[in-house]
């Protein structure tokens, strides 16, 4: 049995919630409209928390809600006390927290604390003088000057994640380049500067003080940097055919210095204060490994923290590709790794979110149903992404129609969730919405599915169901098992004396394989016509599972 860091009663063990939790993320441009201006907002979050209860989530994730100029949507902060009034008031969000409470439903909001936008107050300080007293709250460098040309040259060869430019953005009232990792308008915080790292952790006391029960960290391993600002290796795989312009470098000096984890190390120690010891209050961080070995990046971000109070996303169901090889390699590797850590480590499983293309989209209707039940009975938090329970599709929006036109268009993935048949898909009743409804939204939506027994939504509220009501999927161990066929995964989730069988056929064919445990009964498949049902096996063990069948077995 896991433990539990900070047991109020030490004769007991109890989990800590974030153990099998189901995280629900909401995108709130675009999940409901309640003003009809055709952008979602706070209180049509809170008309729909009995949609979220009912499917059986146990948090909310937002994306970013606080005032902003939205050159970044939101993921550029002019104001980290606030909400913008696209989406409502503080009080709206006071009372969206305490419904959703009131239905058992945990909150966590999102902390951008690597940048901020450069109309935050912070920076129109810092980039007045060189002598403020924000002057060092953001990172700023003389210019290298080519001796011919006189020309002011950036320090160094770093470049902005969003499309592969220069970070460095030159200044003239400084007479300095500052330093942006993503969007010129998002200024990087000088996180070496403890003023800076002081401001960030009263963010988190503000919003903990609300009532907030975690915090999702953006892009924490751009936080950390060379404090000598050397320049980043080439990349010898860079293929411009395939690959964009931020891939040509390595950036191994321009983000995921060590530091970033003493720096989170610090903004989670907030949560230990005496305020919110016992509040189980918990990170989740936005990082993406670089290393060859991804299971080694991930099991050294559990090293660097503390693994009651922070984990990082693990974003293989998104880039790892659809292979049974490459899962039942990675499950061994990451969850050996976490046995070898601590007890207390949360594995966090995202197949899908708002900067990349919906799992639909990706893998196809059969596959994604798949996806889902791996997901849903992997160890650990599990966040779904809206719309994701209903089978949404990245959306072909017109050029003319988009608002995020940066090398890859993320409005395809962001468009409003799917309600009703109504106009607009019954997100909104304005004339027109801040992005196109996909054309299927008469047929695939929530109210269409709701009483089919075969629909996407009834697949994921069973499986939620099944992974709340099981302490084996819960919270118990993993075992990756071998049963002779190249493109089976196979698993078991044990809790003391309760075993859990997952099967994921990975092909398009059907497939006969031998689990070697036990098999009692089917309690979920993915596909209407299992060869399970009645779980008649072959003398010697052999079952089948149809094509791209995934399923869980007691």
């Amino acid at each position: 049995m896991t433990e539990t860091a900070k047991n109020p009663h030490p004769t007991k063990l109890v989990h800590r919630w974030p153990e099998g939790a189901v995280v629900y993320q909401i995108y709130p441009r675009s999940f409901q409209d309640s003003n009809d201006d055709g952008v979602g907002d706070l209180q049509g979050i809170r008309q729909r928390l009995d949609y979220l209860k009912e499917l059986g989530v146990n948090a909310i994730w937002f994306s970013p809600f606080y005032p902003s100029p939205m050159v970044d949507f939101g993921y550029d902060i002019a104001d980290y006390y606030n909400i913008d009034p696209l989406f409502g008031t503080l009080d709206d969000f006071k009372e969206l927290l305490a419904d959703a409470h009131a239905r058992d439903i945990r909150v966590l909001v999102d902390l951008v604390a690597n940048h901020t936008s450069d109309m935050h107050p912070w920076f129109t300080e810092s980039r007045s003088s060189t002598t403020n007293p924000k002057a060092d709250w953001y990172i700023w460098k003389d210019p290298k000057v080519n001796l011919d040309t006189g020309e002011r040259l950036p320090p160094n060869n770093w470049r902005d994640a969003l499309v592969g430019n220069s970070v460095w953005e030159w200044d003239e009232t400084r007479q300095q380049f500052y330093m942006h990792s993503w969007h010129k308008h998002q200024p990087d915080l000088n996180w070496a500067n403890k003023e800076v790292r002081r401001a960030v952790k009263d963010v988190i006391r503000f919003w903990a003080d609300m009532g907030v029960d975690g915090f999702r960290a953006d892009a924490v391993d751009w936080i950390a940097n060379d404090p000598l600002f050397r320049d980043d290796s080439p990349n010898p795989d860079y293929d411009p055919a395939k690959d964009s312009r931020y891939d040509e470098l390595l950036h191994d000096n321009s983000r995921g210095w060590p530091t970033e984890y003493a720096y989170l190390q610090e903004m989670t120690n907030v949560f230990e204060e005496p305020a919110y010891k016992d509040r189980q209050l918990f990170m989740v961080a936005e990082t993406y490994p670089e290393r060859h070995n991804t299971a080694e990046a991930y099991v050294a971000f559990y090293g660097g923290v503390d693994p009651e109070l922070a984990a990082p996303f693990n974003f293989e169901g998104l880039y790892m590709g659809w292979n049974a090889t490459s899962w039942r390699r990675f499950l061994r590797e990451f969850h050996g790794g976490l046995r070898k850590i601590s007890k207390h480590c949360v594995p966090s499983y995202a197949f899908g979110n708002h900067d990349n293309s919906r799992v639909v989209t990706r893998l196809g209707e059969n596959v994604a149903r798949s996806a889902a039940l791996l997901q849903m009975t992997l160890p650990g938090m599990v966040v779904v992404y809206y719309g994701e329970e209903i089978g949404m599709h990245d959306v072909d929006i017109p050029r003319e129609l988009m608002h995020d036109v940066y090398y890859r268009s993320r409005d395809p993935e962001r468009t409003p969730m799917q309600w009703s048949a109504d106009m607009h898909a019954g997100f909104s009743k304005a004339d027109t919405t801040w992005l196109p409804v996909a054309d299927d939204y008469k047929t695939h939506n929530v109210d269409m599915q709701h009483n089919d027994p075969d629909s996407s939504y009834a697949l994921y509220k069973e499986l939620i169901r099944l992974r709340t009501s099981m302490p084996s999927l819960r919270h118990g161990s993993i075992l990756v098992l071998e049963v002779h066929h190249p493109d089976v995964l196979c698993f078991v989730r044990t809790e003391k004396d309760e075993h859990a069988v997952v099967l994921v056929n990975f092909s398009d064919q059907v497939v006969s394989c031998v689990p070697g445990v036990p098999l009692r009964k089917l309690l979920l498949s993915t596909k209407r016509n299992s060869k399970l049902a009645n779980l008649t096996k072959s003398a010697d063990g052999h079952i089948e599972l149809l094509p791209h069948e995934a399923a869980l077995l007691v």
